[in-house]
C-alpha cells in the first residue's frame, strides 16, 4: 500500500579502486581458477595438465592481466629449436608459461602447463636407457 511517503533510497557505495590495483575480468579469473584446480590435482595426484591460451580469445588487455595475474617466477630462459621455445616459471611454483615460436619469430603456440617440470625439458625413458649405455661404454673406454 502507498501512504505517499518517500522511502530512503539506499545505495551501497565503494571507493574506486586505487591507481594500479589489479583488476581481474571474469574470462582471467575463470582462467586463475582452472589453474588453481589443476594445481592441487598435481599436488594431490600428481597428476599435470595444460592450457592451451593461444586458442582462448583474449584481447590484448585481458592478455596482459592474465600475465600480470600469474607474474614472474624465478626460471626463465629460452631454448634455440626450430626457432625460439621459452620456458618461463611464473610467480605459482609448479605453473609454467611456455611460448612456441616459429624460426620467423611469430607465435606458434603458447600454454601454460601445470607440472613439477615441464615435460618439454624430461628426458625419455628410452633416452635414459641408452645414456646408461653410453656412459658405460665411454667408462670402459668403448668410445
Amino acid at each position: 500500500m502507498n501512504t505517499g511517503q518517500l522511502l530512503p533510497l539506499r545505495v551501497k557505495t565503494e571507493p574506486p579502486p586505487a591507481p594500479g590495483d589489479d583488476i581481474l575480468g571474469g574470462g582471467v579469473r575463470a582462467l586463475g581458477y582452472e589453474i588453481a584446480a589443476r594445481l592441487e590435482t598435481l599436488h594431490e595426484t600428481g597428476e599435470s595438465g595444460a592450457i592451451d591460451i593461444k586458442s582462448i580469445p583474449m584481447a590484448a588487455a585481458e592478455f596482459e592481466s592474465f600475465r600480470q595475474m600469474l607474474g614472474q617466477g624465478e626460471v626463465d630462459f629460452t631454448l634455440e629449436l626450430d626457432g625460439q621455445t621459452r620456458i618461463r616459471e611464473t610467480a605459482f611454483p609448479g605453473v609454467w608459461w611456455i611460448q612456441h615460436k616459429d624460426p620467423e619469430g611469430q607465435v606458434v603456440a603458447e600454454h601454460i602447463e601445470i607440472n613439477h617440470v615441464p615435460d618439454l625439458l624430461r628426458a625419455q625413458a628410452e633416452e635414459i636407457g641408452q645414456a646408461a649405455d653410453a656412459l658405460r661404454a665411454r667408462l670402459n673406454g668403448e668410445t
